[in-house]
């Protein structure tokens, strides 16, 4: 689940975001929760199933080399993930930096747009766990603050 911070009307909210996989989503505000289909929302209507699935070529690209990254946190520090799957675009923050609530620490490009991923929590950056350019899944550990 990933933690959000929102500032709306200059009063600060917390949102928690699951995905529930298939394009659903789990929205927690405010003690409510709220499930959501993307497709819905978009207003894009799901394809009938095809009779003959397609045959797809799978790639292989060698792993970006890791960026240096400070010890394992040992289970201190919160770990940050991607709540969809994209590619890295940059990293703005490097391991032992400190953040506060809300700060970028990096890109993540996701169906054409840029998103900014920040920080839920106020602290030091313990881990970077992925590299720019570097494709993942939702889910992914991105981050680990403490």
């Amino acid at each position: 689940m990933a933690k959000y911070n929102v500032k709306i009307n200059s009063k600060d909210y917390q949102v928690d975001i699951e995905d529930l996989g298939g394009g659903n989503l789990e929205i927690k505000l405010g003690g409510k929760t709220v499930n959501l289909s993307i497709e819905e929302v978009l207003g894009i209507k799901k394809a009938a199933p095809a009779t003959q699935k397609p045959k797809a070529e799978v790639y292989s690209a060698p792993e970006p080399a890791p960026q240096s990254q400070a010890p394992a946190s040992k289970g201190k520090g919160e770990v940050v993930k991607a709540v969809m799957a994209g590619t890295v675009l940059s990293l703005k923050k490097k391991v032992g930096e400190s953040v506060s609530i809300g700060d970028v620490v990096m890109i993540l490009e996701a169906m054409k747009m840029e998103n900014e991923i920040s920080s839920p929590v106020a602290g030091k950056i313990l881990e970077i766990r992925v590299n720019p350019g570097q494709s993942i899944n939702s889910g992914d550990a991105l981050f680990v603050i403490g």
